[in-house]
Protein backbone atom coordinates (compact mmCIF):
# COMPACT_ATOMS: atom_id res chain seq x y z
CA UNK A 1 0.00 0.00 0.00
CA UNK A 2 1.23 3.57 -0.63
CA UNK A 3 0.38 6.90 0.78
CA UNK A 4 0.87 9.88 -0.79
CA UNK A 5 2.33 13.04 1.74
CA UNK A 6 -0.02 15.20 2.42
CA UNK A 7 -0.11 18.60 0.48
CA UNK A 8 1.28 21.85 2.75
CA UNK A 9 -0.66 24.18 0.56
CA UNK A 10 -4.33 22.28 1.33
CA UNK A 11 -3.52 21.90 4.83
CA UNK A 12 -6.14 22.61 7.20
CA UNK A 13 -5.29 24.58 10.59
CA UNK A 14 -6.13 21.47 12.29
CA UNK A 15 -3.50 19.40 10.22
CA UNK A 16 -1.18 22.43 10.73
CA UNK A 17 -1.69 22.12 15.02
CA UNK A 18 -1.04 18.90 14.86
CA UNK A 19 1.80 18.86 12.78
CA UNK A 20 3.34 21.64 14.81
CA UNK A 21 2.58 19.27 18.02
CA UNK A 22 4.26 15.89 15.77
CA UNK A 23 7.38 18.45 15.57
CA UNK A 24 7.58 19.18 19.76
CA UNK A 25 7.58 15.47 20.21
CA UNK A 26 10.01 15.30 17.61
CA UNK A 27 12.62 17.63 19.40
CA UNK A 28 11.57 16.51 22.81
CA UNK A 29 12.23 12.81 21.94
CA UNK A 30 15.46 13.94 20.18
CA UNK A 31 16.62 15.35 23.53
CA UNK A 32 16.16 12.71 25.71
CA UNK A 33 17.61 10.28 23.74
CA UNK A 34 20.75 12.54 23.69
CA UNK A 35 20.32 13.06 27.40
CA UNK A 36 20.43 9.22 27.65
CA UNK A 37 23.18 9.30 25.13
CA UNK A 38 25.82 11.19 27.34
CA UNK A 39 25.07 8.92 30.32
CA UNK A 40 25.86 5.67 28.71
CA UNK A 41 28.85 4.46 26.69
CA UNK A 42 29.43 1.77 23.48
CA UNK A 43 26.78 0.46 21.34
CA UNK A 44 24.07 1.58 24.08
CA UNK A 45 25.93 5.27 23.58
CA UNK A 46 25.61 4.86 19.65
CA UNK A 47 22.09 3.33 19.52
CA UNK A 48 21.04 6.16 21.42
CA UNK A 49 22.74 8.51 19.49
CA UNK A 50 20.94 7.13 16.09
CA UNK A 51 17.66 7.32 17.58
CA UNK A 52 18.42 11.18 18.41
CA UNK A 53 19.52 11.58 14.45
CA UNK A 54 16.24 9.67 13.34
CA UNK A 55 14.30 12.18 15.53
CA UNK A 56 16.48 14.86 14.09
CA UNK A 57 15.05 13.52 10.64
CA UNK A 58 11.44 13.58 11.95
CA UNK A 59 11.74 17.17 12.96
CA UNK A 60 12.84 18.34 9.08
CA UNK A 61 9.92 16.10 7.50
CA UNK A 62 7.57 18.50 10.21
CA UNK A 63 9.26 21.30 9.17
CA UNK A 64 8.67 21.28 5.47
CA UNK A 65 5.37 20.51 6.04
CA UNK A 66 5.17 23.19 8.23
CA UNK A 67 7.31 25.47 5.72
CA UNK A 68 9.48 26.24 8.57
CA UNK A 69 9.19 27.20 11.94
CA UNK A 70 5.08 27.39 13.36
CA UNK A 71 4.25 30.37 14.79
CA UNK A 72 2.99 29.18 17.29
CA UNK A 73 5.00 25.89 18.91
CA UNK A 74 3.10 24.05 21.15
CA UNK A 75 4.75 22.50 24.58
CA UNK A 76 5.65 18.32 23.77
CA UNK A 77 2.66 16.39 24.94
CA UNK A 78 2.05 15.36 28.03
CA UNK A 79 3.01 11.65 27.22
CA UNK A 80 6.52 12.78 25.85
CA UNK A 81 7.01 15.28 28.61
CA UNK A 82 6.68 11.86 30.87
CA UNK A 83 8.73 9.71 29.42
CA UNK A 84 11.57 12.15 29.49
CA UNK A 85 10.99 12.69 33.02
CA UNK A 86 11.70 8.88 33.67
Amino acid sequence: MTTTAPDPSQATPAQRRKWAQYLADERAEAATYRNLAMRREGDERDILQKLAEAEGRHETHWLTLLGGEPARMPKASLSTRMVAWL
